[in-house]
């Protein structure tokens, strides 16, 4: 296949990746409105169970009270009777949760024992035995409206139990999938770049000759008794299997405790002498180092915390979102900050101090990119502030 065969094709491939990933989110999102929808309506027909339910007690009481016409009581519990049977039949088909199809059982057993009880205590107020109907009535009825009108309150806790925990799992799978993608149309972008054109020959010749660096910069160099080291350019390739073994690597990441040498091998694959994994606190005030690779133990314990508003590009990148670099020079090295982005806002920063420029390679930051969006979905959630700040 062309290069250019080649570029159209993973084009292709990043460009159904995140159409994927969009028609997930989408299609899920729609099932959870659904979802959303049909527990209101539960809930509603559940708050007109119970209404019922007080009222059915209510009117079967009248049987036995003076001066009240019998018929007209007898419809009315009947009536209500129905309605009730009826709304926790609509309710078992508004739910999925087992538990809550459980209680609704429950409680139509409730309403049938109190059918079979009110018969006989039409009988007994036909057969003006009241203080035998009154028994019933003020007794068994009462009991068994309760344990109905309990029932369907613990089907709505149980329905509404369900609905979060299903709420929580879309939510963690849009996430995945949002972060997954991103991963792939990063590395995509990343083999499209262009690889830099290896020099002529002569050019590479002319580039080596000592006569390239001036030798006034030599001399003054030499006065401070410090021997000139030419800066050795970054490499013009990201190897992109590493990366990708990496990242899935990283996905499966079941115990922190191998996260350090899977920090070390982002610090190989990035040309960095150290990385520093900062995770922000709730309140998104300031940036706590949890994992550290390539400083020596006593000054990796005494990082401390970068408050957010402090003057460096860690704080910088916590603040904006975006990747930040420090060039470097005679003195110090060169470093970026990539945020850990995750749907709701950052969560915390990945900071390299790189070696030989690498901070001013775009590949590396490509791949930086792709590494800090994998890291971030094992972070955890945003905090208040970058949920307020991604809100606004």
């Amino acid at each position: 296949m062309s290069r250019f065969g080649l570029r159209v094709t993973v084009l292709i491939f990043c460009m159904a990746a995140i159409a994927g990933a969009a028609a997930f989110y989408w299609f899920s999102s729609r099932d959870a409105m659904r979802v959303a929808s049909s527990l209101r309506e539960f809930q509603r027909h559940a708050r007109a169970v119970e209404v019922a339910i007080a009222d059915l007690r209510a009117a079967q009481q009248s049987y036995v009270a003076a001066g009240q016409g019998e018929d007209f009581w007898f419809a009315r519990v009947t009536a209500l009777r129905d309605e009730v049977d009826a709304r926790i039949l609509s309710m078992r088909s508004l739910t999925e949760s087992v538990d809550a199809v459980t209680e609704l059982a429950a409680a139509s057993t409730a309403v049938h024992d109190f059918s079979q009880m009110d018969a006989r205590a039409r009988e007994y107020t036909r057969s003006r035995q009241l203080g035998l109907a009154s028994d019933m009535i003020f007794a068994d009825g009462f009991d068994l409206t309760k344990k109905a009108g309990d029932a369907v309150e613990r089907a709505v806790a149980a329905a509404v139990g369900t609905h979060d925990a299903g709420m929580t799992g879309v939510r963690r799978q849009q996430e995945l999938t949002l972060a997954s993608a991103g991963g792939l149309a990063a590395l995509g972008l990343i083999l499209l770049v262009p690889g830099a054109r290896r020099p002529e020959p002569e050019a590479a010749a002319d580039s080596l000759a000592p006569s390239a660096a001036p030798a006034s910069m030599l001399s003054d160099l030499n006065d401070f008794g410090v021997v000139a080291k030419p800066i050795e350019p970054a490499p013009s390739r990201v190897d992109l299997e590493q990366v990708a073994t990496l990242c899935a690597d990283l996905a499966r990441l079941a115990d922190t405790r191998t996260l350090p040498s899977l920090l070390e091998r982002a610090a190989g694959v990035l040309d960095a002498s150290g990385v520093v994994l900062w995770i922000a606190d709730p309140d998104g005030r300031e940036l706590s180092p949890i994992v550290v690779h390539g400083y020596p133990p006593h000054l990796a314990t005494r990082m401390g915390t970068i408050l957010r508003d402090a003057e460096n590009v860690t704080a910088a990148a916590l603040r904006t979102g975006l990747t930040q670099t420090m060039k470097a020079d005679a003195i110090s090295s060169g470093a970026i900050a990539v945020p850990l982005v995750s749907s709701g806002g950052c969560v915390g920063v990945m900071a390299a101090e790189m070696k030989n420029g690498g901070e001013q390679h775009e590949a590396l930051l490509a791949a930086a990119t792709v590494i800090a969006a994998q890291l971030a979905t094992l972070v955890g959630p945003p905090s208040a502030r970058a949920k307020a700040e991604a809100a606004s």
